[in-house]
């Protein structure tokens, strides 16, 4: 076990944001590392300076980042768009190797890839073609930094319900250290896709929901019913603390965007949404918990990277 992570996703993480998270008192942000943009033009021609940012802003901030690898360049794909997978696998394992290599010092969590099963981000879908991906992913990552968690396989919650995930993990569960999946209320019942569907193939792993939200304008009830969203899988984190251990919501603010609220849990003018106070308020009461191998009491252990963190392995 390796202790409860509260985080959030965003599109970027600047200065401004990374404060809005000591506020919010989360740990981990999960971001997209995307191979088409660090690595755009030609094998090797790497641009750092965004994700170096990232990176500065994380340690100014004790905030952990948890980087998924995902997206094809078009010079390593055949010139076809970023969801094709690498003709290639070698050259996404050096890309892999590179990014890991030059953040060993400050990354520890990488996943391989995002939502796999869906066409819209792996074209076809195929399970082969993501074991391959995962295979030479975690190849890379453990090269680079040996003391890195590789996390997967980042499925949508479609694939809790047509088999994908399961079959997925059949083949692949013995690369990842934590188990990661997404959900949104147009998926399955929550209760019932943890407890029937992910915890029976998870393998005993740490199971993180590592993408979840509602855009509040796109609700009847606005505000009041993203709080109520995010208070419905709180709960369900609560009562399967022993063995769901990680949630970060989608997402932590977004950007003005004409006739769009977006789905953060701060408005466009960075005021807090009543989703951001009652996250804030639930990792305030559980800031420092651990989980007994066994399940059984709580008991508090400080962090390296913040209050809410309990991941004490780092350097």
């Amino acid at each position: 076990m390796y202790g409860f992570s509260f985080g959030v996703n965003a599109r970027a993480f600047t200065p401004q944001m990374a404060d809005k998270m000591v506020e919010l008192g989360a740990n981990v942000v999960r971001l997209l590392y995307g191979w088409d943009v660090i690595e755009p033009a030609c094998k090797g021609c790497f641009d750092w300076t965004v994700t170096d940012a990232w990176r500065d802003q994380a340690k100014r901030t004790h905030r952990m980042i948890f980087g998924s690898l995902a997206y094809t360049p078009r010079w390593a794909n055949g010139g076809r768009p970023f969801n094709y997978p690498p003709l290639v696998y070698q050259d996404y394992y050096d890309f892999v190797y590179a990014v890991v290599a030059r953040y060993r010092d400050d990354i520890f969590l990488w996943g391989v890839w995002n939502e796999p099963n869906l066409d819209m981000y792996l074209q076809g879908a195929d399970l082969e073609v993501y074991k391959a991906l995962a295979m030479a992913g975690r190849a890379a990552i453990r090269a680079a930094n040996p003391k890195a968690l590789v996390l997967g396989p980042e499925i949508s919650h479609h694939a809790t319900l047509n088999g994908w995930f399961s079959a997925a993990m059949r083949e692949t569960a013995a690369l990842f250290d934590i188990v990661t999946l997404h959900w949104y209320g147009d998926g399955p019942k929550l209760d019932r896709m943890m407890d029937d569907i992910v915890l029976p193939s998870s393998y005993g792993r740490d199971v993180w929901l590592s993408e979840t939200g509602l855009r509040p304008c796109r609700s009847v009830f606005g505000e009041i019913e993203q709080a109520l969203f995010y208070q419905q899988v709180l709960d369900a984190l609560e009562r399967r603390r022993h063995w769901w251990t990680g949630v970060m919501f989608y997402d932590l603010y977004d950007p003005p965007l004409p006739n769009d609220c977006g789905s953060a849990m701060t408005r466009p003018d960075w005021s807090n949404r009543p989703a951001f106070s009652l996250y804030q308020a639930f990792i305030n009461a559980h800031a420092g918990a651990t989980v007994p191998p066994d399940g059984g009491p709580q008991k508090p252990r400080s962090g390296q990277f913040g209050k809410a963190t309990t991941v004490d392995f780092w350097p």
